[in-house]
């Protein structure tokens, strides 16, 4: 008969699965056991050997690292959105204070250009201008206009999204340089007859990922459909 390659453990041996599981059970054993942590040695990524003391104090120090990092993460990301949600609010009063439909549309691009970094900005409105003699730009599209499909989903789910423009949606907002557009946020405009789209596009891939918060554009969505709310026909 072969010898097994791995001794068995001696009857009413102790394992070390049931050690680990004492300890668990224990987290206080050592408290009453002190003299042990000098005794005890465990493995170290320099190959020396280490106290249990020393090495509970190693891990600890990298725990208190990681949470001072992440805390110094959270402040940031704290600040940045505080900066945003100014900027977003001032945004909204500049655009409460225009006095037509063009001066909203040349508000809110420049804005969003200068203050939020963004490389393409463009307003699609799927109905007429309410006044014959109001501005009637590229911004309203026209209630029957075909393209409209392409941002059914997003307009009738109210919620902004990010992440690569389709093809299609590139060259109806952008035209033939769309393809330069590598991330963009799309969001949702509406009213009682009506909907739209307000886009902001990105050169850089990285700028607008599919998992970002668009709380604060949702909100600004809101706002700037009442805005230009008055300068949209009825059906």
């Amino acid at each position: 008969m072969t010898a097994s390659k791995h001794p068995q453990p001696a009857p009413n041996a102790t394992t070390a699965s049931e050690v680990a599981d004492y300890l668990r059970r224990h987290p206080e054993f050592f408290n009453d056991h002190q003299d042990l942590l000098s005794e005890l040695r465990v493995p170290h990524p320099s190959g020396d050997a280490i106290s249990l003391v020393e090495k509970q104090l190693t891990v600890l120090r990298e725990q208190n690292e990681q949470a001072r990092r992440r805390m110094v993460e959270l402040i940031e990301i704290a600040k940045h959105n505080e900066e945003l949600a100014r900027r977003m609010h001032q945004l909204v009063l500049t655009l409460m204070d225009a006095t037509n439909a063009r001066e909203i549309f040349a508000i809110l691009y420049a804005n969003l250009k200068k203050d939020f970094n963004a490389d393409r900005v463009a307003i699609r409105l799927f109905a007429n201008p309410a006044f014959i003699d109001s501005f009637a730009g590229e911004e309203f599209a026209g209630r029957d206009l075909s393209e409209q499909k392409l941002f059914k989903s997003v307009i009738e789910k109210h919620l902004p999204i990010s992440g690569r423009l389709k093809r299609q949606q590139q060259v109806f907002l952008f035209g033939d340089d769309g393809d330069a557009i590598q991330s963009a946020v799309i969001v949702p405009l509406h009213g009682e007859d009506w909907g739209g789209v307000l886009v902001i596009g990105s050169y850089n891939p990285e700028k607008f990922q599919e998992s970002m918060g668009v709380e604060l554009l949702a909100n600004l969505a809101k706002v700037l459909s009442l805005i230009i709310k008055p300068w949209v026909a009825d059906k």
